[in-house]
């Protein structure tokens, strides 16, 4: 839980700035708060326009009328994007073995067989173009977040069913159970700040990025077993990735035909990983409380990297608002899973280590709004 001061925080800047932003620069940038160049002196655009141009755009006169073009390289002052995400995620970890059948030994329920669902979330991007600024023709504060990504199992049996190793003969419920559940769950946010540099060729925009990431990626997976003679006891594994580190991008945006734009961005990080993780094992009897098995945690750092690509259909609506239909992918390794942690060991040290080579790859589609003041 030490990434949500970081994620509330970052939430509450795009609130303000979201809000304040607007406002504010038309007292710094004029009567409608927009100038055509970054450097300090540059000649404020027509009000009627209301969008900044490039340089090299700045010679152009825009149509009064909306059945303009797409124009990629048009700068606004103040920029704010909310989508909503529908991704799914591949990668649960190295394969593990999750319930025996006692009969035969044979496989019931594996690592490999958990699946997850598609999961809802959420995305807010804030951009403005700073006063003064010879290095960045914009600053971008961006969340996002994915919140319920979930794979359940259950395997049902007769007495003949058990986890393995000696965890499983040490224990009451979990050796000769009747019904034995796997409940994985995981959710991811990011937040981003970057600075963008723009340049125009022609009708085609370049942005150049370079910035600090965050992400935070929960894991929790739980073992429900069930005895119908004796109850329900649990082996729960939480695990919490806390990513840091710089990014490099590049983002490009044209028109495509006259009525839509095309934007491809791309990016890529190594960061470092602050885990930790703990398990928690209860077993029959369990009054006056759970009989406790196992209880550890542990933390550990290590390196981790990142990939992330995206491609977004802009359709202008009106002179201030875009419609945007995109879809993205992130790859990120180097990453503690909470399947990664399983230890069917019955000793001492049994789930204090920490494995953290983990991958996930995470794809989707984004639907959202753009306002340009």
């Amino acid at each position: 839980m030490r990434g949500t001061l970081a994620i509330g925080a970052a939430a509450l800047t795009l609130a303000w700035a979201s809000v304040s932003l607007a406002g504010d620069l038309s007292g710094l940038y004029g009567v409608e708060g927009y100038f055509a160049e970054a450097a300090p002196g540059a000649a404020q655009s027509p009000a009627a326009d209301k969008m900044v141009q490039s340089p090299i755009q700045a010679g152009k006169h825009l149509p009064d009328d909306f059945s303009c073009c797409f124009q990629a390289c048009q700068f606004p002052c103040v920029y704010f994007q909310a989508d909503v995400l529908y991704w799914d995620r591949i990668g649960t970890g190295c394969h593990d073995v999750l319930v025996l059948d006692t009969d035969d030994g044979s496989t019931l329920l594996s690592t490999d067989d958990l699946d997850f669902d598609g999961a809802g979330g959420l995305r807010f991007l804030v951009g403005w173009r700073p006063r003064s600024c010879v290095d960045c023709c914009a600053w971008e504060l961006s969340y996002w977040g994915l919140y319920n990504w979930n794979a359940d199992a259950v395997v049902t049996g007769a007495g003949d069913l058990a986890i393995p190793g000696d965890l499983g003969l040490a224990s009451n419920n979990f050796f000769l159970a009747d019904r034995i559940a796997a409940d994985y769950r995981s959710e991811l946010h990011n937040v981003e700040m970057n600075c963008v540099k723009s340049c125009c060729m022609h009708d085609i925009r370049l942005d150049f990025l370079i910035g600090f990431r965050y992400l935070a990626l929960n894991d929790r997976l739980s073992l429900i077993a069930t005895d119908l003679q004796e109850g329900t006891s649990s082996y729960d594994i939480e695990v919490h990735n806390d990513l840091y580190g710089l990014q490099f991008g590049g983002r490009a945006i044209r028109p495509l035909g006259c009525r839509w734009g095309l934007e491809l961005t791309g990016k890529a990080a190594l960061m470092y990983n602050d885990v930790l993780a703990s398990q928690r094992v209860t077993d029959f009897p369990d009054t006056p409380g759970a009989f406790v098995l196992r209880d550890a945690s542990d933390s550990r750092d290590g390196v981790a990297m990142l990939g992330e690509i995206g491609i977004v259909l802009i359709r202008p609506l009106n002179e201030c608002w875009n419609l945007r239909a995109g879809y993205n992918a992130i790859g990120i390794g180097g990453l503690a899973l909470a399947p990664d942690q399983l230890d069917f060991t019955a000793t001492a040290a049994s789930g204090t280590e920490i494995h953290n080579t983990g991958w996930i790859f995470a794809h989707g589609a984004t639907l959202g709004l753009e306002r340009r003041w």
